[in-house]
């Protein structure tokens, strides 16, 4: 989790969720994040049922920036993808 908090703490990208502060006390720690109210993939997946393949183009594209925005910073992870209006954010859980 440690790691989680340090990579969101550096990287600025407009693909990655925000990490506006974060504080621990003897039990957790407490990540305030960006609002993403637009849902994940699974919910958007369910909705439309298949995507055309111009809209899997820009989703995967979407996550490939994101991912790039991660190993610039030397990063190893197993990500979630969250759907926000037409663009997704990469949420990191190590």
């Amino acid at each position: 989790m440690k790691a989680e908090r340090n990579l969101l703490a550096e990287v600025d990208s407009n693909c990655i969720v925000k990490l506006f502060c974060s504080f621990q006390d003897e039990e957790y720690l407490y990540l305030i994040m960006e609002y993403l109210p637009g849902g994940d993939m699974m919910t958007l997946l369910m909705r439309k049922d298949t995507l055309t393949e111009d809209e899997a183009r820009f989703y995967v594209g979407q996550a490939v920036l994101a991912i790039e925005s991660i190993h610039k910073h030397n990063y190893i992870h197993r990500c979630f993808l969250l759907f926000f209006h037409t663009f997704l954010f990469l949420s990191l859980f190590f």
